[in-house]
């Protein structure tokens, strides 16, 4: 299997790059790209692609700390980072930025496994022919949690896992029970895209989901861990993030 990396960034709650990245995602994308120059040159159309980085920024509730976590295939240098005034934050004894090589854990993972994991995800739909003027072929976001919940489903039956039901540790169940999976809604995110000539803004529903899961197809939930889940990935959506059982 490829190497595969997984980062964690605390991020200065303080910062006024922080706080404007927070809100317009995309600019925090184009700052943990920078993290890869090293790989990439100027042809390089996509930095995230090439470099598989899929992130996640994660604020506790006082909003005191910003936790970033990124995902890559090509080993990162954050470096980068500490040369941006007060971007990182650094506390006694626990360093700004760090990572580590996950491709052995992620090699071990086997069919029937349980685990717990967090995702934030843009579940969305297509709109179909029958819709009004200029609509057909849209994409718009699932705003009931049943519709959120099904969307995941199917994303796991393609992707190698299941959800797990209340009160389940493993297998299958024959009746449906409530799914072990909270579901927030985090409401509607707009952010700024600029390429050499414009500036565009998108808006993506966020939802975030954690729970537990157990894998049906090993090989195939580690092309999902790799490739994310749903659209939106540029804008910090789409990293599965997962651990044993009972650890968040």
């Amino acid at each position: 299997m490829m190497s595969v990396y997984l980062s964690r960034l605390l991020l200065n709650c303080l910062s006024r790059q922080v706080r404007s990245e927070l809100a317009h995602p995309y600019e925090m994308h184009r700052t943990l790209v920078r993290g890869f120059e090293r790989h990439l040159s100027e042809s390089d159309v996509s930095g995230r692609e090439k470099c598989g980085m899929l992130f996640r920024a994660d604020v506790d509730e006082q909003g005191h700390q910003v936790i970033v976590y990124v995902q890559s295939i090509l080993e990162p240098d954050w470096r980068c980072l500490e040369g941006l005034d007060g971007y990182l934050f650094a506390s006694q004894g626990e360093p700004g930025a760090v990572y580590k090589d996950i491709s052995r854990a992620y090699a071990l993972l086997q069919d029937s496994q349980t685990l717990s994991f967090r995702l934030r995800a843009n579940p969305t739909k297509r709109i179909g022919r029958g819709a009004g003027e200029g609509m057909a072929g849209k994409r718009v976001g699932l705003v009931r949690e049943e519709e959120q919940t099904a969307w995941l489903e199917r994303k796991g039956r393609t992707g190698g896992f299941a959800l797990l039901s209340s009160g389940q540790t493993g297998g299958l169940v024959e009746s449906r029970q409530p799914l072990a999976v909270e579901v927030r809604t985090e409401g509607k995110q707009t952010g700024r895209k600029r390429d050499h000539t414009h500036a565009h803004t998108m808006t993506h529903l966020s939802v975030l989901f954690d729970g537990r899961l157990r894998i049906t197809d090993a090989e195939a939930f580690r092309e999902t861990l790799l490739r994310g889940i749903g659209s939106a990935k540029a804008y910090g959506f789409g990293l599965l993030s997962i651990a044993p059982p009972g650890r968040p």
